[in-house]
């Protein structure tokens, strides 16, 4: 990601409807220039539909991270954006804001631009310092920011901020006439640096840096780092103290972080607490777990594996093939990390087949197998020749295993091997993995290692021996007529994978029988492998609104989710987001969710403004093969004014029994509130209980 400042950009905020209004008559201004550039012979058809190519193959999404408060007269104000690049070409542009440079609500101090860079699919934080006129009434403005295409200066894309000017805090001890309620808030962003992991063995500095995104100055601030069990600050202090915060200040601190010897790999639960006074000298805190990766000794290892079920025959002829199995099986309680597993042969030995394999992950309790083929050259010498098996790490301490087998070549001649050999030398299934429920192709590829005779009659059969492979469109066996002697042949058979298929790699057995120039027949297997993939298959229930929502009053809603897949979702993720603000993180990490479970995912809002509040919830998860994938949820929510109400209206009335009756409509809205409060009280306690329930498993 490349952080990049534009300082001092500023421009009047415009209501909507001036906004449409000017962009109507920028609209027909551009029009007349085009035509007037057109007739000048300055553009080209080809050049305007080049342009035109340009701007729809951008992928761009912008969105706000911060700056929402400011008080009238404040100068400097941060606030930032985020652009991130979802297309398939680095983009370069200019940004700006439209904002005027003296006058209006909203100015820029010293108007400035920056050419930007962002490469596919990262992202760019742009930071704008926007000053409050001293007379600016409480209100929402807004901050028209442009894209343009560095290419052509074409406007790219373009997109409203929000900033939301407050009434001035009273000053302790001066007379106020009204209750300021103050809403500490804190915007995050965490990096690590030279690697993107803690390592063991070397210092990995933690930059941290915050916003005030709140509606009162933080005096007096301290940002307390807590750690893990392994991970220390590097001759430094776990609290740093940053001073005084103004709304929409923005600072960053650095934390030299170590971790011992002992640390397994993992992502570890990191808290980050900022610890101040608002502007009524009250103590406040903020909190927030942000989860950092480690590369540790304790995992990623390949201490626990073992290389097994070594096959393969006890003597050949020379010049003959012969087929080496083997599998490779994870005993221990870790993941690999991505290895090599290959074999070495001794002179004399030359492979036909791949005899190099790449594993992304080996986990624990799984086995992956292997198959070479190996010809001895007719020159081999009569003697024991050696194989060596290796598997070996290629990230992390890159520790080996090594198991060694061997073969006896005897000398003779290619007239003198009495039985031709068919054998499966090669096969291919479309790519790395099949997905269960799927159909896929199988080739094969036979291969006649006789020197000597052609074989005729070849009948090959697969079999499934858990019945995870099902033959379509034809049955599983086929005919060949025949091939000749030092040739191969190939065949293609469509099988299906069954739908409930366990995610492993399955055997398939590919049985022959041939007969020899002479009639006589003979029989001969071969094991293949496949690896299976399930799909993940994550179901979330309907968001139910709470029945009542009123602009600027706290609310809550739950969200049940369940993993309905066959596969274990892992690094599960998930937020909140959309046109509301919140009092803390949404940001819940609900870690490895296994198949068939369920959870649910509270979230908190403040609604901003009346009418429709739109949003989303993001699940963000690996699937089994380390892919990066992500669902969401979209809701909206109807926002109501706060009803107001005359005490007045409510005059006390006579019972039958004399007692005076009560106006229940403001006891219903009290209540409305206190279920609020309940709700965000309850998300709380539950959020810090799963957190310290993660952190036992762990």
């Amino acid at each position: 990601m490349k952080d990049t400042k534009i300082r001092d950009i500023t421009a009047k905020a415009k209501s909507d409807g001036e906004r449409n209004t000017n962009k109507n008559f920028l609209h027909k201004r551009l029009s007349i220039l085009l035509a007037l550039l057109l007739l000048a012979g300055l553009f080209t058809a080809q050049g305007i539909a080049d342009q035109a190519f340009a701007a729809e193959n951008i992928d761009v999404k912008i969105s706000q991270t911060g700056g929402y408060f400011a008080v009238a007269g404040d100068t400097g104000v941060n606030v930032t954006m985020k652009v991130e690049n979802k297309g398939k070409e680095a983009i370069t542009f200019l940004a700006k804001t439209g904002l005027s440079k003296t006058s209006g609500v909203l100015t820029e101090p010293s108007p400035a631009s920056a050419k930007v860079t962002v490469e596919p699919g990262t992202s760019a934080d742009i930071l704008f310092l926007i000053s409050v006129a001293k007379t600016a009434q409480p209100d929402t403005y807004k901050i028209p920011v442009i894209l343009t295409d560095d290419r052509d200066g074409s406007i790219m894309r373009s997109r409203d901020l929000e900033l939301n000017v407050i009434k001035k805090v009273t000053p302790p001890g001066a007379d106020s006439s009204e209750n300021i309620v103050y809403s500490p808030a804190l915007d995050l962003v965490h990096k690590l640096s030279p690697a993107e992991a803690i390592m063991v063995g070397s210092v990995t500095n933690l930059s941290l840096s915050f916003i005030n995104s709140g509606n009162t100055a933080m005096k007096n601030a301290l940002i307390t780092l807590g750690m893990p069990d392994g991970i220390t600050v590097n001759n430094g202090s776990s609290s740093l103290s940053v001073g005084y915060l103004s709304i929409g200040d923005a600072k960053t601190v650095v934390f030299p972080l170590a971790a011992d010897d002992k640390v397994s790999t993992k992502n570890y639960p990191f808290t980050v607490k900022i610890e101040f006074k608002d502007n009524q000298n009250a103590a406040q805190s903020i909190e927030q777990t942000i989860y950092i990766p480690v590369r540790g000794s304790g995992a990623d290892s390949v201490s626990g594996l073992s290389i097994t079920d070594i096959n393969a025959p006890k003597q050949v002829l020379a010049g003959e093939d012969f087929i080496l199995n083997f599998k490779v099986v994870n005993n221990g309680d870790n993941s690999t990390g991505q290895v090599k597993v290959y074999a070495e042969a001794q002179s004399g030995l030359v492979n036909r087949t791949q005899n190099a394999f790449i594993e992304k992950s080996i986990a624990p309790g799984e086995n992956r197998s292997y198959s070479i083929t190996y010809f001895t050259t007719e020159g081999a010498a009569e003697t024991s020749y050696t194989i060596k098996l290796v598997v070996e790490q290629l990230s992390g301490d890159g520790k080996s295993i090594q198991q060694y087998t061997g073969i006896y070549v005897k000398k003779g001649t290619a007239g003198s091997i009495k039985t031709p050999q068919l054998m499966v030398s090669s096969y291919s299934y479309g790519g790395t993995f099949v997905h269960a429920g799927d159909e896929f192709r199988l080739d094969l590829e036979l291969r006649n290692t006789s020197p000597a005779h052609t074989l005729r009659n070849v009948k090959v059969t697969l079999e499934s021996g858990d019945g995870t492979f099902i033959p379509v469109r034809s049955s599983n066996s086929f005919y060949i007529d025949n091939i000749d002697k030092n040739s191969s042949a190939g065949h293609s058979i469509y099988l299906s994978v069954k739908p409930d298929a366990e995610q492993k790699t399955t055997s398939i057995n590919v049985t022959m029988s041939y007969e020899d120039t002479e009639a006589n027949t003979f029989n001969a297997t071969d094991i293949i492998s496949i690896p299976v993939m399930q799909d993940t298959r994550l179901l979330v229930d309907d968001i139910i609104a709470p029945p009542e929502l009123y602009a600027g009053m706290p609310s809550g809603v739950s969200v049940e989710f369940y993993n309905m897949g066959k596969t274990k979702l892992n690094n599960l993720r998930i937020n909140a987001e959309g046109n509301f603000d919140t009092m803390e993180s949404n940001s819940y990490y609900a870690g490895n969710m296994a198949p068939g479970t369920s959870d649910s995912y509270d979230f908190t809002f403040i609604p901003r403004e009346t009418g429709l509040m739109t949003g989303k919830i993001v699940f963000s998860y690996e699937d089994a093969s380390g892919d990066q994938q992500a669902f969401e949820k979209e809701f909206e929510f109807q926002i109501i004014e706060m009803p107001v109400w005359d005490e007045e209206q409510f005059p006390p009335e006579d019972g039958q029994d004399g007692s005076k009756k009560i106006p229940w409509v403001p006891i219903g809205i009290g209540a409305g509130i206190l279920a609020a409060a309940a709700f965000l009280l309850i998300r709380r306690h539950r959020k810090k209980k799963m957190q310290r329930e993660m952190e036992i498993n762990e």
